[in-house]
């Protein structure tokens, strides 16, 4: 029996289609017959569809294009009809049928490289009706096949074959080739990169349910908002500082991590009115335009007491003054530096002053507790994180589960042990991700609970991608430490940690596994995922 392409008779098939489908399908193997062939090539010099109602293919005869007509068929003065029940229409078989076979084998010289010559022929059937003899000059009798033909489909073909004297031989590997063009096998994959788009979708929903829950607090000038990982801290503050701004006011966005400070900064740099980027940063930048001196060599303690004194100096002497404060990190901040922004205020007693905190991500103040009296405002809903990703950081200090968030993949973990335990699981991760899961290299961020693991990935290549330096990343996988990606994001971050012994170990894990958006892969040790509740993947 033939190999048919589909290898079942669609439903929507047409009346002259249905009865030469089941009759190819008697041809011996290893003929090949595909119905309703559809492709594009260059026809007279333009860009152009083709299409054939049947070819078929063999090793040793080539390829031979069918054309279908149903209805009864009329040449008049060289001109053919056919006549169905909706009357009688002017075609032109045999011309389609030599245009379709010539545009056909263009499409695969084109489309296949290097495949060799290919023998072609081609004849019209016309199943409804008994013809005898040639019909004009360039449909001799062998080519027209008609309804006695349905009874005998070998010897029809092999008349047509023949005919066209197609006998020379096709290697295997281009009789795949054609099958490939003609009929492909095509899996449409919901990939991950769907997956992350699905559920970052539906985090805009819930961020935007944040938003409005917080401008409820916008009649109170101290406000403290306390919030575990991804529940859009670092999201709200922009946003109440873009509204501030829009409103007029001067506004100083600040936090204590250098990286996120600088995507602050970036974020707001066409905006006159808010004045972003992290303390360190802004603090030197304050004492010097203010005529201060500021240390070459930075003491020991500077960044306690002495910064917040020196900023009040430079608050009183020189001539910046803001409307709002708004600090993200708070919980990372030194007491003194509470002290000192509000001294950035032009009116203490009416300005603005709006802290976003997570104790639990207190990796630089142990045992932070806020220094100043405020309205307190909880946020309890994961708009950043799955719930799948909420409920694994939850384990870290045995929180209670966030508010219902948004579900997405099951984060997974690999357990290793040494080194080259890591690259390779690390190599594997990236192909899984990026080769076969279709997120972009922006996507994806390597997070590492040990600088000298950062600094050993750096200037790698694994999975075929360059691993970079988040401060030089170009189009590679961006490397940091956690406490370095402190207050960022991304789609998916892979996590390597080593231990969960200390409470700043702890506080690493919380901060990096809360990261990524839709997938969390973490590397470490088997203890850790025991910890964690989590069984093993292999990727």
């Amino acid at each position: 029996m033939a190999r048919m392409y589909p290898q079942r008779l669609p439903e929507n098939v047409s009346p002259s289609e249905r009865p030469i489908f089941k009759t190819l399908e008697q041809l011996p193997d290893p003929w090949r017959v595909f119905h309703s062939v559809a492709w594009q090539s260059r026809r007279k010099g333009r860009q152009g569809d083709g299409e054939a109602d049947f070819v078929l293919l063999h090793p040793k005869h080539g390829l031979i294009v069918i054309e279908a007509k149903g209805g009864s068929i009329t040449i008049k003065d060289g001109d053919w009809f056919t006549t169905n029940k909706g009357g009688q229409y002017p075609i032109d078989p045999f011309e389609q049928a030599v245009s379709s076979k010539h545009a056909l084998v263009r499409y695969l010289r084109d489309a296949i490289p290097d495949l060799p010559r290919i023998e072609a022929g081609h004849a019209v059937w016309f199943p409804e009706v008994t013809s005898s003899g040639s019909l004009s000059a360039e449909a001799p009798d062998v080519l027209v096949l008609d309804r006695s033909d349905l009874q005998r489909p070998v010897a029809a073909i092999n008349d047509v074959v023949n005919h066209w004297n197609l006998h020379e031989t096709i290697d295997g590997a281009s009789i795949e080739a054609i099958t490939e063009r003609l009929a492909p096998t095509l899996t449409i994959r919901h990939t991950l990169a769907d997956d992350v788009a699905d559920v970052e979708a539906r985090q805009v929903h819930l961020t935007e349910m944040q938003r409005r829950a917080v401008a409820g607090l916008a009649r109170a000038r101290r406000v403290l908002v306390f919030g575990g990982a991804g529940t859009g801290k670092t999201v709200l503050a922009e946003d109440r500082a873009r509204r501030l701004s829009a409103d007029g006011f001067r506004v100083v966005l600040t936090c204590f991590n250098r990286p996120l400070g600088d995507a602050l900064a970036a974020e707001f740099a066409d905006d006159d009115h808010v004045t972003a980027g992290s303390f360190h940063h802004l603090a030197r930048q304050w004492i010097i335009e203010a005529g201060l001196d500021f240390p070459d060599e930075i003491p020991k303690g500077f960044w306690d007491d002495p910064v917040g004194e020196l900023l009040l100096e430079a608050f009183t002497v020189g001539d910046f003054a803001a409307d709002a404060i708004i600090i993200d990190e708070g919980q990372d901040f030194d007491d003194s530096w509470f002290m000192a922004l509000e001294g950035a205020l032009d009116d203490p007693d009416e300005g603005l002053f709006l802290v976003f905190a997570d104790p639990h991500q207190a990796i630089y103040r142990e045992d932070w507790e806020p220094p100043i009296d405020a309205v307190e405002y909880t946020l309890d809903t994961n708009c950043r994180n799955t719930n799948q990703i909420a409920a694994v950081v939850a384990r870290i200090y045995g929180d209670d589960l966030p508010a219902m968030g948004t579900d997405g993949p099951e984060p997974m973990f690999i357990p290793v042990e040494t080194a080259e335990g890591i690259d390779k699981a690390l190599r594997g991760v990236l192909h899984s991700l990026v080769n076969e899961g279709n997120l972009s290299t922006d996507d994806v961020v390597v997070l590492t609970q040990r600088r000298e693991t950062k600094d050993h990935l750096v200037g790698q290549t694994s999975a075929g991608l360059p691993i970079e330096a988040v401060g030089n990343r170009s189009t590679g996988i961006a490397v940091e430490t956690i406490h370095r990606y402190k207050g960022l994001e991304a789609s998916a971050a892979i996590v390597i940690l080593s231990r969960l012994e200390k409470p700043r170990d702890r506080a690493l894990a919380y901060i990096g596994m809360s990261r990524p958006r839709a997938q969390l892969v973490i590397i470490g040790p088997q203890e850790i995922a025991a910890t964690l509740g989590l069984p093993e993947a292999q990727v």
